[in-house]
């Protein structure tokens, strides 16, 4: 900790639980505010593009998923997959 954190961490201690907790919520809000104004102007590069967030999760359901395979079936599919991704010795990435 530096001094001046040392200091006002023990000029904090000399305040009464009830003004502590004030001193915590002042800090909170000032610190919510900062990182508000931070977020509003975010520095990324011109080619990242940002999405809405999703409303409805309908919007994101498949509906060009066969009706007659699972959700287990897919994921046991991924697993053999994976499986044999590492497996493959020609394959530099793993």
């Amino acid at each position: 900790m530096t001094t001046s954190v040392e200091q006002v961490l023990q000029a904090a201690q000399q305040l009464s639980p009830v003004d502590q907790l004030i001193v915590i919520q002042a800090l909170s809000q000032s610190l919510m505010r900062h990182y508000r104004t931070l977020a509003a102007a975010p520095a990324l590069p011109p080619s990242v593009r940002r999405t809405a967030p999703v409303q409805d999760l309908a919007t994101l359901a498949a509906d060009f998923w066969p009706e007659d395979e699972t959700a287990d079936a897919v994921i046991a599919y991924l697993a053999q997959q994976r499986h044999a991704d590492r497996s493959d010795p020609m394959d530099e990435r793993w």
